[in-house]
């Protein structure tokens, strides 16, 4: 544990928040990225739901992998903590353009190391996405293209379909899950990574979101309850089991939110790892539905138990059963920096988080992106990200030639 160790929970320390709001606001910068260029950026096409649509929702079967073989890496297995130093992070361009510009500059030019892998249709929307991005002062040198060609189903939520990643004998290795939605060029996009890169690629008999998932470099990792609900043929066990062999992973499965406050289910809505034994839980009004309420207290109150920092920072939704879930809890954290959302101008809730976060990430650089824009279609930035560890061949190549 660092010797920096503060348990903050929002109800309880608003004196000890307002204190260090006056720090974090004199610390603020400017905008990386002229807010007047982001507001022409144009999307090609429009963002479909972190959750189904409702043809989606008519047309959805789970699928039935009762006889998928279980086929785990051989070796030991390790699965990288997203706290941890990486390589960089996967997007997938085409919807919230602007907001995906804001990340790309911060990541290229805040961070000394940090790559980004675009995934983008063809080369016009290469060389159009490539325009924008150098226009926004994007160190271009780390950013990297892949073509996908896509004229349906493919959407930004790359955290939920995209490759996750292992350690396999020290290699770096692909576990693939099957998407939870019906969305066939995304869910077909690990295996042009793995053709790509020639990583591993090892697929899990499981259907799932990939942003229902949250782990520790210790090998504590935490799901909600949506990946039973999901895979009925699989009880707790057998999902934990699976884990602790394809990921190297002991998981956890916890209550999830209501979908009437939260619609996607996934732990990474409220809930971020700081460090191996520190953790941020978002902290919610005690009106309304209680549920995620109780749900975030009952779940902050056992890490602490269990010897966790606990770090709290608001949430809350616009309205219950049809309104917005609102969260500081997805955020990207990114070598030396990390990005956090911002929400409807200056809302005070913006630097509260903000202190929180300069609390629990010390050395790091706070980097707040506009998330407005997205929040309403049920993720934010921590949703449209996957992060990418170093393969250790291009590390040896690195080395030799940088």
């Amino acid at each position: 544990m660092r010797s920096f160790a503060l348990r903050i929970h929002t109800r309880a320390a608003a004196s000890l928040i307002a204190g260090m709001l006056l720090t974090c606001a004199a610390a603020g910068a400017e905008p990386l990225v002229d807010p007047a260029y982001l507001a022409n950026i144009k999307d090609d096409y429009t963002t479909p739901p972190r959750g189904m649509t409702a043809a989606e929702r008519a047309s959805w079967q789970t699928p039935d992998l009762a006889r998928m073989p279980a086929a785990p890496p051989n070796g030991n297995v390790r699965a990288q903590a997203e706290y941890e130093s990486t390589d960089g992070l996967l997007i997938r361009w085409g919807s919230q353009n602007a907001l995906l510009t804001e990340m790309v500059v911060a990541a290229t030019t805040l961070d000394a190391t940090a790559r980004m892998y675009i995934v983008v249709t063809g080369e016009a929307q290469r060389n159009a996405a490539a325009d924008i991005l150098a226009g926004a002062g994007a160190n271009m040198s780390r950013v990297e293209f892949i073509i996908q060609p896509c004229n349906t189903g493919c959407s930004v939520w790359m955290r939920d379909y995209g490759p996750r990643f292992i350690e396999s004998d020290g290699i770096r290795a692909v576990i693939d899950h099957t998407y939870n939605r019906p969305r066939a060029v995304d869910n077909a996009f690990p295996d042009l990574w793995s053709a790509s890169t020639l990583d591993p690629q090892y697929d899990i008999p499981l259907v799932h979101g990939g942003g229902n998932f949250h782990l520790f470099a210790n090998r504590r990792a935490f799901m909600t309850r949506l990946i039973q609900n999901e895979n009925a043929g699989s009880n707790a066990q057998q999902i934990h089991d699976l884990y602790r062999d394809y990921q190297g992973l002991d998981v956890e499965i916890v209550d999830a939110f209501p979908s009437s406050f939260d619609s996607t289910q996934h732990i990474d809505m409220w809930t971020l790892p700081v460090d191996d034994d520190e953790i941020i839980v978002s902290d919610y009004p005690e009106n309304g539905d209680q549920t995620p309420d109780a749900i975030a207290d009952t779940f902050a109150a056992a890490r602490a138990q269990e010897g966790y920092t606990v770090y709290r920072i608001p949430g809350w939704s616009s309205g219950f059963g049809t309104g917005t879930h609102y969260t500081y809890a997805n955020s990207v954290v990114l070598n030396s920096i990390v990005m956090i959302c911002t929400f409807n101008g200056q809302d005070a809730r913006n630097e509260q988080a903000r202190a929180v976060y300069a609390a629990a990430f010390e050395d790091k650089t706070i980097v707040q992106v506009n998330c407005s824009g997205i929040i309403g279609l049920a993720g934010a930035i921590h949703c449209i990200v996957m992060h990418v560890p170093v393969a250790r061949t291009l590390l040896l190549f690195r080395d030799q030639f940088e």
